[in-house]
């Protein structure tokens, strides 16, 4: 095992000098585990806002698969081990409310280890390691579990050194350059699971006249205001990114058709209960022009964002405060 472990260490080192995605990282580490621990399979389980959110399986018998974990309020083993950072082994996986219905239905996982994985000082994602069939976990693997946590973590705390460079100061948004690469990220992903994905292009209306009247500030907070507004509004997975001055890309993974649209005509109705303070005490509201494109292939981001922004000139042609949605590009 220790040979096995030290090659397992240096491909996840050499992964994190590479600087690679999220994505690439969960699936490596799952890789190592599998192969070191000798398990049937292996989650990575990326935590958003504290709770287990986005996983990656990688399967003992060959293959891996990301999926959504849907959220649950319950304090089982995943919670428990992202509170605690403390790793914790299940003996018996079908005690209610011990792990995730989602995955022991899904992957029949009898028993399991879970692992904190750390990146820098804070747990970013929990390990699962499940078995289908009954067995006990041993300090020597769950020892060599936990470094190959680390090393993934290191990559992933890199990672997120890098894309704290590349978020927009003024909104905390990502800026324009960390949003092609993440929507490239997306749409490698959508083409590898065969899954959909969409992109709404945002424009405030008029912005400019705001600037005018009430000055930078003022249109720096209402900027500020719309960032938030939109990132409560969204998933947890969804990315809300400055495109450029007053226009925002949200990219959605998973969402076609319709749901495209009511997800953006959604974005539009919160967005017009934002007012800004006019200097006389009275307040004044805002409209939001849309433009929405879902991803067909062999679409690179450059062709999809500009079928966004496309569909966007038409709403603001149309005559502002409404969506449009980019049609179907022929062969």
């Amino acid at each position: 095992m220790q040979q096995r472990l030290l090659q397992s260490v240096e491909r996840l080192a050499r992964l994190a000098q590479r600087d690679a995605g999220l994505p690439a990282v969960q699936r490596a580490l799952g890789e190592e585990l599998v192969r070191i621990c000798e398990v049937d399979q292996a989650h990575v389980i990326v935590l958003s806002g504290g709770h287990p959110a986005y996983g990656v399986v990688v399967l003992g018998e060959g293959g891996s698969a990301e999926y959504v974990l849907r959220r649950e309020e319950r304090q089982d083993a995943l919670r428990w081990v992202a509170d605690a950072g403390q790793p914790v082994t299940i003996a018996d996986a079908s005690v209610d409310g011990t792990l995730p219905t989602q995955l022991v239905k899904n992957y029949g996982m009898t028993c399991a280890a879970v692992l904190p994985l750390r990146a820098g000082d804070a747990v970013r994602a929990i390990v699962v390691l499940g078995s289908r069939a009954p067995r006990g976990w041993t300090p020597e693997c769950l020892h060599a579990a936990s470094a190959l946590a680390d090393l993934a973590g290191t990559a992933i705390a890199l990672r997120d050194a890098r894309l704290a460079a590349a978020i927009d100061p003024l909104t905390g948004c990502l800026n324009h350059g960390a949003m092609r690469e993440r929507l490239a990220e997306e749409i490698a992903r959508a083409r590898r699971q065969q899954t959909p994905l969409a992109v709404t292009i945002l424009d405030l209306d008029d912005f400019k006249r705001v600037n005018d009247t009430y000055g930078h500030p003022t249109g720096d907070a209402l900027l500020r205001h719309v960032a938030e507004a939109l990132r409560a509004e969204y998933r947890s997975f969804d990315q809300v990114a400055r495109y450029g001055g007053d226009e925002f890309v949200v990219i959605l993974p998973n969402v076609r058709g319709p749901r495209a649209d009511i997800a953006a005509a959604r974005a539009l109705t919160v967005l017009r209960e934002i007012h800004i303070e006019r200097p006389d005490g009275g307040h004044e509201g805002i409209t939001v022009s849309c433009g929405v494109a879902e991803w067909v292939e062999p679409e690179g981001p450059a062709e999809l964002l500009e079928r966004a922004d496309k569909a966007l000139r038409g709403s603001k042609a149309a005559g502002k405060d409404g969506l449009v949605r980019a049609p179907t590009p022929t062969p």
